[in-house]
C-alpha cells in the first residue's frame, strides 16, 4: 500500500512540475513565471523527500534544506527586483501632472 501511495505522489509531483515548466515558458508575465518557478522548486523539494521515505534514509536531508533555501532565495530576489523597476518605472499621476509642479 505504501508504494502504490509513493508511486502516486511522485507521479502527481511530476505532472505539477511538468505544468509549472509549461507556465514558466509560456507566461504571460513575469509574476506567472515568477510563481511557476517557485512550483516547481517546492514540487522537487517535495519529490527529494518521497525519495527520503523511499530508501529509508536521512541523507538527503541537507539537499532538501538546501535546495529550499535556494528557492526561496530566488523568489525574493525576484520579487524584489520587479518591486524596484516598478519604483523607477512610475507613470505620472492623472492629470498630466507629475507632482513635482
Amino acid at each position: 500500500m505504501m508504494t502504490i501511495t509513493l508511486y502516486a505522489a511522485f507521479g502527481i509531483l511530476g505532472l505539477a512540475i511538468v505544468l509549472g515548466l509549461l507556465r514558466l515558458a509560456r507566461g504571460p508575465t513575469v509574476i506567472d513565471r515568477i510563481l511557476a518557478f517557485d512550483l516547481i522548486t517546492t514540487c522537487a523539494v517535495g519529490m527529494i523527500v518521497l525519495l527520503c521515505i523511499q530508501w529509508k534514509t536521512a541523507l538527503y536531508l541537507e539537499l532538501i534544506l538546501v535546495f529550499s533555501l535556494l528557492g526561496f532565495c530566488g523568489t525574493v530576489a525576484f520579487v524584489h527586483y520587479l518591486s524596484r523597476t516598478q519604483d523607477l518605472e512610475l507613470p505620472d499621476r492623472p492629470g498630466g501632472k507629475s507632482g513635482h509642479e
